[in-house]
């Protein structure tokens, strides 16, 4: 006869594989990890490029309150740990976040801002405003397309941090549980990966081809109002760098400035509306 905990990991397993095309199947997953892991607070977020398309949360007995989410998913994801492992193709596993937080590779705010608090009592040394605060992390990463990245974040309050073990816990199931979200999340991005952002499109049609990735990326944002210092953040490379990227790509746009450039974009019809020039 298997040991219980077997029969109990393939229930949750079966189950999960019957909610993989259903609308709540975060909901499920969550429920599914609950059975192999405990933990009092989840949540589910999907990056592509520099974005943050998609972020639900789940709690017990702790919450993330709707406007501390909407922060985090407007300005403060940028600093994430995980978000910024995104961008350099994080590997599909679990990771503990106070391991993860350690790379010498990332970025951290210098100061507090209005939606950023400085603490170093957290495992990264800082959170949104507003985060419940003292909570231990375990992220779940599926790298689904060089493009996207899932991340469902499991949370622990109080003293009770995630441990070697607990990762160990999952490993007999981990194949199995990464393959069917896998295949869930293949199916639902497949719109982002045929989505082309309209700025994109525009300075495709100004014969932008040449451009590198760098130069488009530091385009679309310079027209989407976003100042030089913002992209270097952003992008965690120098200002100057970005003045670098943006003289070149301005030479091969044949433009001098934005707001020739914005102007330019207008007449081919693209992004009438969505640029502001600062």
């Amino acid at each position: 006869m298997r040991p219980l905990a077997t029969r109990r990991s393939d229930d949750a397993l079966a189950r999960l594989i019957l909610a993989s095309e259903q609308r709540d199947f975060d909901g499920h997953l969550t429920a599914t990890l609950q059975e192999l892991i405990s933990f009092d607070l989840a949540m589910i977020a999907l990056y592509h490029d520099e974005e943050l398309v998609e972020v639900t949360s789940t709690s017990s007995p702790e919450r993330i309150g709707s406007e501390v989410l909407e922060s985090y998913a407007k300005h403060t994801f940028q600093h994430s740990p995980f978000y910024q492992m995104h961008r350099r193709k994080i590997q599909s596993g679990f990771y503990l976040m106070e391991t993860l937080a350690r790379s010498p590779v990332l970025d951290k705010p210098p100061s507090a801002t209005e939606t950023i608090e400085i603490d170093t009592r957290e495992e990264i040394g800082y959170l949104t405003a507003g985060w419940p605060k003292r909570l231990k992390e375990l992220d779940f990463a599926l790298r689904v397309s060089e493009r996207d990245t899932v991340q469902v974040a499991l949370y622990r309050t109080g003293s009770r941090g995630f441990s070697e073990r607990d990762l160990s816990s999952i490993e007999p199931i981990q194949a199995s549980l990464m393959a069917i979200c896998q295949r869930h999340w293949e199916d639902r991005t497949l719109h982002l990966q045929t989505r082309e952002d309209p700025i994109q499109a525009a300075l495709r049609r100004l014969g932008s081809d040449n451009l590198s990735s760098r130069e488009m990326e530091v385009m679309r944002l310079l027209i989407s109002g976003v100042g030089e210092k913002e992209i270097a953040q952003m992008l965690q490379v120098s200002a100057e760098t970005v003045k670098t990227h943006r003289k070149r790509a301005y030479q091969k746009l044949e433009v001098s400035s934005r707001v020739e450039l914005l102007v330019r974009l207008l007449d081919e019809r693209g992004v009438a509306g969505s640029g502001r020039c600062q």
